[in-house]
């Protein structure tokens, strides 16, 4: 058993790409909620400071924070309590607004700027382009660089779709990094996470992914051996921002319930994607025990090459749908399966409410149902262009072709991004 648990371990420096899950959320959001009439005849809301939202409703959030805590740890398997003495107290004096992300258990360094992203339909001229280290907390900005983020000012009167869909790619600027006591920084030692459970510390986001990926459904014989696997967090931050952001459009601040909402959406939409849902998609128990047993005499080649498949399927799938979605819009593409698949409700009514069990039950277990079958298909696309193509010197994978069926597959999963972040906005904004 112990030698699987070393396997698994190992392999799990994979995940390598799991900030990425489905590239630019903003984009994904924008697409999927712009025909919901629940934000798109949302009136314009006001930009409002954190730390006006917590003035005003700092005593209310103290009794909403001290529930959703009791909530997490009577439902919640293998939460790690809050230590009482992170709890959100408005009357004590200091910095409320690092108080107030400490009680939530984010990284209190994140920027939380005042900002829209650059989205399809909308117009930004006037207003001042910030550069992702404004934005961001990372020191390698790679792929952010491509984004383009847009100064607003508390005052200032925005689209709520502008909010939600800029606020759903926030969790994957630093929300979730270094969280864990054997982390960078101090917070981590206060926190109650422990040791981080698993990711590839070469990579400066990587202590972000037990908050991304949630492995709800393996088998028990995988659990046993390498119990860590069960300390995945998503389901805390979707109850925690859905929470904040019902709260905050019953008492009256919309900006910070859309901002909150978008917070939400991001983790419910990285675990459409199967590689945030399935440890090893391709891999059976079998398979996994066999690569476990190989390893332990020193036949570590196996091991090995699950390793690289996996973080190569994973990284070359996120890209070719961000080239894929990136072309159309750049082209002004408006009857592409990919786009409609985004803003398809047809089978919204297929799923039941959205609520607290629904990330575990409904978006994870229909994302691991179709992990193989979707690590296949990304097989057969990968070696269909094997002898033309690779890793460039960036560590990006040089254009692949275009595969009929890997597309269709794709149109699938991302026809869950759209009705799942929609189900989930229906029974958080009024």
């Amino acid at each position: 058993m112990k030698y699987l648990a070393l396997a698994l371990s190992l392999s799990l420096a994979g995940l390598p790409t799991a900030a990425m899950a489905w590239s630019n959320h903003a984009l994904g959001t924008a697409l999927a909620l712009a025909g919901l009439p629940q934000i798109k005849d949302a009136p314009p809301v006001q930009v409002e400071s954190l730390e006006s939202f917590l003035e005003e409703e700092g005593v209310a959030l103290e009794q909403l924070l001290d529930e959703q805590e009791e909530y997490f740890r009577e439902n919640l398997p293998d939460y790690p309590a809050r230590p009482d003495e992170l709890r959100w107290i408005p009357t004590h004096g200091g910095d409320h607004r690092k108080a107030f992300l400490t009680a939530l258990r984010v990284n209190p360094e994140i920027k939380l700027a005042y900002f829209v992203q650059g989205l399809p339909g909308m117009d930004w001229r006037g207003h001042k382009l910030l550069d992702a280290a404004d934005v961001l907390v990372f020191r390698k900005l790679g792929v952010w660089r491509e984004w383009r983020f847009y100064q607003v000012q508390p005052g200032e009167t925005l689209p709520a779709l502008a909010v939600v869909a800029s606020a759903a790619d926030e969790p994957d600027y630093g929300h979730d990094i270094n969280l864990f006591s054997d982390n960078p920084g101090d917070v981590g030692s206060r926190y109650n996470f422990g040791k981080q459970p698993f990711g590839d510390a070469r990579f400066e986001y990587s202590s972000q992914a037990p908050f991304h990926i949630g492995y709800y459904h393996e088998d028990e014989i995988i659990y046993r051996a390498a119990p860590y696997l069960a300390r995945t967090y998503p389901e805390v931050r979707v109850q925690q921002y859905l929470g904040l952001a019902r709260f905050a459009f019953e008492s009256g601040h919309p900006y910070w319930g859309y901002r909150f909402l978008g917070w939400g959406l991001h983790y419910i939409q990285d675990l459409t994607q199967p590689y945030h849902a399935e440890v090893l998609p391709g891999h059976g128990t079998s398979e996994l025990i066999w690569i476990a047993l190989k390893a332990a005499v020193g036949l570590d080649s196996d091991k090995r090459a699950a390793i690289e498949q996996v973080a190569n399927r994973h990284t070359a799938v996120e890209q070719y749908q961000a080239d894929w979605l990136r072309k159309l819009l750049r082209e002004g593409r408006n009857d592409s399966p990919l786009l409609r698949a985004y803003a398809d409700q047809r089978t919204d009514g297929d799923y039941p409410p959205f609520d607290g069990e629904s990330l575990r039950l409904v978006v994870s277990q229909e994302s691991f149902d179709a992990a193989d079958d979707f690590d296949a298909r990304i097989a057969k696309w990968l070696a269909g262009g094997q002898s033309a193509t690779g890793f460039s010197q960036g560590n990006r994978l040089e254009s692949l072709p275009d595969d009929v069926q890997l597309d269709q597959a794709l149109v699938r999963l991302i026809r869950h991004f759209g009705a799942h972040s929609r189900n989930a906005t229906r029974t958080t904004v009024p």
